[in-house]
């Protein structure tokens, strides 16, 4: 089954071919093949049903995120915000109690939510009707990094989490630049994508390489 999961790292990786094509069906099947695959490789592995579930919820945001248009931004958002709470779900299910109650974590809590209100706060005037639900997001996110680290040390997992959460915020100030118009910048869409996919195979990994 981990031809399954090569499968998706191979269609994942190749997926930069795409980045500066025009909107079409192709780029978008292109774009959700990678955690379609992800998804697949971890129901055939038996992995937890959460974590299925969050691949598969992320490969139908990614489906809405390749098309322009408030409605699918939104669909877009609401299926990450599901797909962030099933993975917060499954890293909080397997904590570390005696891990998460000491000074490391509490440190490594304490600057995720920093970073997570110092995001917001540099959004927070671009924003307009969406602040409330960036802001919800954006806490969604800081919980799932937050319950990554209560599970402990786990290097191949927090790295995942940790590119995960970097690719979101550069997404947000890609969406949300600070004037209209602004010219978006070139590396930015590379990075918000490498991020995201080494970062979702990393959380992959995590569960189903050992």
């Amino acid at each position: 089954m981990n031809m399954v999961y090569g499968a998706a790292v191979l269609f994942g990786l190749a997926y930069g071919i795409f980045l500066e094509r025009e909107q079409s069906l192709t780029r978008a099947v292109a774009k959700t093949l990678p955690l379609a695959l992800l998804a697949i490789a971890a129901w055939l592995m038996d992995a937890p049903w959460l974590l299925v579930a969050g691949f598969a919820l992320s490969a139908l945001g990614d489906w809405c995120l390749a098309f322009a248009g408030e409605k699918f931004f939104l669909a877009g958002l609401i299926l990450f915000l599901v797909a962030h709470l099933a993975y917060a779900r499954l890293f909080f299910l397997g904590q570390d109690p005696v891990w998460s109650a000491g000074p490391t974590f509490l440190a490594g809590a304490v600057i995720v939510f920093a970073i997570a209100l110092g995001v917001f706060r540099r959004l927070r005037d671009r924003l307009g009707a969406m602040k409330w639900p960036v802001a919800v997001y954006t806490a969604i996110i800081a919980v799932m990094a937050v319950s990554a680290l209560a599970r402990g040390p786990d290097p191949v997992l927090l790295a995942g989490v940790v590119l995960f959460m970097a690719s979101d915020i550069a997404l947000a100030f890609e969406t949300f630049p600070p004037m209209e118009g602004a010219k978006t910048r070139r590396w930015r869409s590379w990075f918000i994508w490498y991020a995201y996919f080494i970062g979702q195979a990393l959380i992959g990994a995590a569960y189903l390489l050992r």
